[in-house]
């Protein structure tokens, strides 16, 4: 029988705890770790460009919205209130995948391999360079994943504006859609995006155009 006052030892008191401690972690959920995706090369063709192929293209500067700021995804439940998650995660900053993603699609859509994020130290060599500043990119409780961004296209190592838009692009998505396919649908609106600059870039030429 053990005497009503016994005490623990203190190697047998810190075993006891780390038990404890790791019972508890296995009971915190996984997190789950989600990456934007480039446009197939079977969806699309290249669209002709009245430069030559090897045409240099730099992107960046890209801005990005404080609350995106964060490795949780966010969704929206109305247009003040967000959600973050904290078992479904961005496996790099968004802001750095997004710039990826953009450029592997317009060098593919443009039919170039010379697509430069900013900063480089090939900067001054691109052709034209084009400027982001992303207002809105999550998806909602409506079912809707949206892409808000002003964006701008300018050249002579970035002193002279060819072009300027705001842009929204939206793809709908179930209203009760997982984080996957909520990845896949703000991917599909990056696309859009990606169509958009792709065409203005083919007709640009030496024209100067503002809108």
């Amino acid at each position: 029988m053990i005497a009503s006052n016994y005490r623990p030892k203190p190697a047998q008191l810190t075993l006891l705890l780390l038990v404890l401690a790791l019972g508890a972690c296995g009971t915190t959920p996984p997190s789950n770790f989600y990456l934007l995706e480039p446009m197939s090369q079977n969806d699309t063709r290249p669209i002709p460009v009245k430069q030559h192929s090897m045409m240099h293209i730099g992107i960046g500067p890209i801005q990005f919205p404080g609350y995106l700021d964060r490795t949780q995804m966010v969704t929206r439940s109305d247009s003040t209130q967000l959600n973050l998650s904290e078992t479904h995660r961005w496996a790099e900053p968004l802001q750095n995948n997004f710039a990826r993603i953009l450029a592997e699609n317009l060098s593919l859509l443009l039919n170039t391999d010379k697509v430069t994020l900013h900063p480089s130290r090939n900067w001054p060599d691109i052709n034209y360079q084009i400027l982001i500043d992303v207002w809105q990119l999550d998806a909602d409780r409506q079912g809707n994943a949206t892409l808000v961004a002003n964006w701008s296209i300018r050249t002579d190592k970035g002193t002279s504006l060819l072009f300027m838009k705001k842009s929204e692009f939206t793809t709908a998505i179930k209203p009760a859609a997982s984080y996957t396919e909520i990845a896949t649908a703000l991917s599909k609106t990056i696309e859009m995006l990606s169509h958009e600059i792709a065409e203005v870039i083919s007709k640009l030429g030496k024209r100067q155009i503002v809108n």
